[in-house]
């Protein structure tokens, strides 16, 4: 991919130099095998950069754009991440395993095989992503957007991804198995040959969802909207419904009081 170089080359040698880069540009700029270790980037210009293998740990990232920049295999465990832009990015294979993002963009971005374990992306976007045999285990991903996403086979067991809009999303071929998608909407999405045991639904939209050979295990769908599936579903057999809009009637079944 060709980049046009737009980078100050002064802001790049104190970058190396010091790991620190404010209000600066580094668009285009190339730090593929650096060791930035705990560098500090805040209201700065990084789109098209590339940070393939990089050594990126512990990092502190504030308003700054990093559209179509290239991660590769980057290494940034518990790197701190807010209000910034990512649109188009690569993250094929990086390890953001720990790290806390909160309110920005991803967009159209791509995260085959990514380490997101324990991860925190709060009010994010992620419309559109390729997100394909990654790691979300025990992530946070509330209050964020996954319109049209890709997770095909990827790892999302006993994440929060609770008041997040899943809205026509790819969830095929996924292990999500004790994960709460409380108020999420998750109309139009594709659940189908998935686990999802266990997994909690309360007051989420499931409307005309895909379901082939998925499993619902005892997943909990009180309150739940799902009037495209009839009560008797085999899918749903084990599972717990209580005041849940299913086709033509609200089903009361499993209800304790």
């Amino acid at each position: 991919m060709n980049f046009s170089l737009g980078f100050d080359k002064l802001d790049v040698q104190k970058f190396l130099e010091n790991g620190e880069c404010k209000n600066c540009d580094l668009s285009g700029a190339d730090f593929s095998e650096q060791y930035l270790d705990k560098a500090i980037i805040i209201n700065s210009d990084l789109s098209g950069a590339i940070f393939d293998n990089v050594k990126m740990a512990v990092a502190y990232i504030k308003s700054s754009n990093f559209s179509k920049a290239s991660f590769l295999n980057a290494d940034m465990p518990s790197s701190f991440i807010e209000d910034s832009i990512f649109v188009y990015a690569k993250f094929n294979d990086v390890n953001f395993t720990s790290s806390e993002i909160k309110n920005s963009d991803f967009s159209n971005s791509y995260f085959s095989h990514a380490k997101l374990y324990g991860t925190t992306f709060s009010s994010s976007i992620f419309d559109n992503a390729q997100i394909i045999s990654s790691n979300f285990q025990k992530s946070i991903l509330t209050s964020s957007s996954f319109k049209n996403t890709n997770f095909n086979k990827t790892f999302l067991s006993l994440a929060l991804i609770d008041n997040a809009n899943l809205e026509s999303a790819n969830l095929t071929e996924c292990k999500i198995r004790g994960t709460n998608f409380s108020n999420s909407h998750l109309n139009d999405a594709n659940l189908s040959k998935s686990s999802f045991r266990r997994s909690i639904f309360f007051q989420a939209d499931l409307t005309n969802i895909t379901y082939k050979k998925a499993n619902f295990y005892k997943s909990n769908f009180t309150s739940a909207t799902m009037i495209n599936i009839e009560q008797d579903d085999l899918h749903f057999k084990t599972a717990i419904l209580c005041k849940t809009k299913m086709k033509n009637k609200i089903v009361n079944r499993d209800c304790r009081n």
